[in-house]
């Protein structure tokens, strides 16, 4: 479901319950991060970047295996009204 409706229901908002809940979600569905990578011809490292810090474009890869957008996974890293994401440099001076 790409308008991410259900599976928004159940993100955790903790960000580590969310970095290995997003990994447990990979893996029922056959997939992983190192799989992921190995599709677009990129490290696993570079990948698993979006699940520690702002990374648009890896976001978007790991929503898309889950059925969802990247907002519904890291709302905070998104405008909730335009849903554009946040420059990294924004987020970092919130924290």
């Amino acid at each position: 479901m790409k308008n991410g409706n259900t599976i928004a229901f159940s993100v955790p908002k903790d960000a580590g319950k969310r970095r290995e809940w997003i990994k447990y979600q990979l893996k029922i569905r056959g997939l992983s991060i190192a799989e992921l990578a190995r599709e677009h011809s990129a490290s696993r490292q570079a990948v698993s970047t979006a699940l520690v810090r702002s990374n648009p474009r890896w976001e978007h890869v790991i929503a898309e295996a889950l059925d969802t957008t990247p907002n519904t996974l890291w709302p905070e890293r998104y405008d909730p009204e335009t849903l554009i994401p946040i420059p990294r440099k924004m987020l970092e001076a919130a924290v």
